[in-house]
């Protein structure tokens, strides 16, 4: 498509400056008469088309020797060949006075061999400046190319590092279920076989998740019910759930894992570490600024060595900053006996 239309737009400019100039010269021509205006006129056309097929040929001869490729020109061919094409613009010129006007140029007395040098230095001249533009546009298409390809390589990249910090997390995440349903099966068989069936089933949301580059709220809540329901199975009463989301937030984008790696380390830091009963609460507003805030607290303290926890809140940092621009961030803090996790995005993000 993109070639498609640099040829077109390069045919248009062809038409445009040898049809500009053959105007220019009708236009400025001073005939005595209709039958020599009008030999005037097809001689000029003859020569401008000449001209349109001399630098057609110029611009083939530039592609195939590269001469504009390179960071150095190489001037004295592009000299020499632009000397050459304004001499047999010339030739061509008195061919056309000689068809169309029967050599009234060179017939006419006052003109010298000076006027005909100085008729190819107009020509040298005027393909001098031919040159000069399609050097100029060659050198932008290539500028835009360049800039195209490395816009195309930074998404790639991108896309790239997303998928893999999702895939960072995903084993994390399977690992700890697959923990929470061993430790049931000498307990409970039904609640182990139970809790296959949930992890299964979540497996198998977050590889159809992994396809894309968001998920709603409403879709990244229903994995973590699903996922609080297996640490339920494990815990019991140790785990206390609440979530509290407006309803008005749940279409909001996000990408996936980033709420259910925030929910797994306050199951594995809060919950795992307390004997009493340890609350999760997970709720969503729409703060005054327009930003959607999602909280994940847990009872207990901040681990101070835990480099699992540092790499989850790197992975969402990350990945956030990366698909849904600056404003995006994730902040964990603690506050009197509670571990708060807060991710902030844009409510209409990625």
């Amino acid at each position: 498509m993109q070639d498609r239309t640099t040829q077109r737009d390069y045919w248009l400019c062809q038409l445009a400056g040898w049809g500009g100039m053959a105007a220019i010269g009708l236009l400025s021509s001073s005939q005595s008469n209709s039958e020599e205006a009008l030999q005037f006129a097809l001689a000029k056309t003859f020569c401008m088309a000449t001209g349109f097929g001399l630098s057609h040929l110029w611009r083939w001869q530039l592609k195939r020797r590269s001469w504009l490729a390179g960071s150095i020109l190489p001037f004295g061919l592009l000299l020499a060949g632009l000397a050459l094409l304004a001499v047999a613009q010339t030739g061509f010129l008195l061919l056309a006075d000689l068809l169309f006007r029967g050599g009234a140029l060179v017939r006419d007395p006052s003109v010298s061999a000076a006027d005909y040098a100085m008729l190819v230095v107009l020509w040298f001249l005027a393909f001098a400046a031919w040159t000069l533009c399609y050097a100029v546009a060659l050198t932008r298409r290539r500028a835009r190319n360049a800039e195209l390809a490395r816009l195309e390589l930074e998404v790639s990249a991108k896309d790239a590092e997303l998928r893999a910090l999702q895939f960072q997390v995903n084993p994390h995440f399977f690992f700890n279920s697959l923990n929470s349903i061993r430790s049931l099966v000498h307990e409970d068989a039904q609640a182990a076989s139970h809790a296959l069936g949930q992890l299964a089933g979540m497996m198998r949301q977050r590889l159809q998740a992994g396809q894309a580059d968001t998920i709603t709220l409403a879709e990244e809540l229903a994995a973590v019910s699903a996922y609080l329901g297996i640490e339920k199975l494990r815990f019991d009463e140790r785990l206390v759930v609440a979530i509290d989301v407006d309803p008005d937030l749940v279409d909001t984008p996000l990408p996936p894992m980033v709420v259910q790696t925030l929910v797994e380390n306050a199951v594995k830091h809060g919950v795992e570490r307390m004997v009493a009963p340890c609350q999760v609460r997970i709720s969503a507003r729409l703060g005054d600024d327009g930003l959607v805030r999602v909280e994940v607290r847990n009872q207990g303290r901040l681990a101070a060595n835990s480099s699992s926890t540092r790499l989850g809140l790197a992975n969402a940092v990350r990945r956030l900053a990366l698909q849904c621009g600056p404003q995006a961030a994730c902040v964990l803090e603690e506050e009197e006996g509670w571990v708060r996790a807060t991710v902030t995005l844009p409510q209409g993000a990625a």
